[in-house]
């Protein structure tokens, strides 16, 4: 199935989302933070859940979080959709954490790469915990901004 020939929609989640908000989470390999249905957008495709993502407050200060769409469903523009509606949701400007690896692909939407203490102090705070953990599994982490 092909999301170019059965649309995706775009839908703010609902409390019935609630489980299969974390199964997706445990399926992108995302840490399981802040999960709460109320910030998240849910992308379906004849009305079965593909993507979603959420906007986390950390002290007013707003991040794209916990981007995941199926894997049968990627570079399909999923997860394009998502971030653009999830930034018309919280508006600019907006910070997102991601494994290296995702740089470029983040970029093309115009964020970029900033330095831990060039981050606000609310977020500085919540990334202690983002940052640290994967470090020690050798992941590396980096932190984006769009404005």
């Amino acid at each position: 199935m092909n999301a170019m020939t059965h649309p995706i929609h775009i839908r703010p989640a609902t409390q019935a989302d609630e489980q299969t908000i974390q199964q997706f989470v445990k399926i992108g390999g995302l840490p399981p933070i802040n999960l709460k249905w109320p910030n998240f957008l849910v992308a379906e495709q004849d009305g079965k859940p593909v993507g979603m993502g959420q906007i986390r407050e950390h002290g007013g200060v707003p991040e794209l979080g916990s981007l995941v769409v199926l894997p049968e469903y990627r570079h399909q523009g999923v997860a394009s959709r998502l971030v653009q509606a999830l930034e018309a949701k919280s508006g600019l400007p907006l910070h997102l954490f991601c494994e290296r690896h995702m740089e470029t692909y983040y970029a093309r939407f115009g964020y970029q790469r900033i330095r831990f203490w060039q981050a606000p102090a609310a977020l500085r705070l919540f990334a202690l915990i983002p940052f640290t953990l994967p470090r020690l599994m050798g992941v590396e982490v980096i932190l984006m901004r769009k404005v």
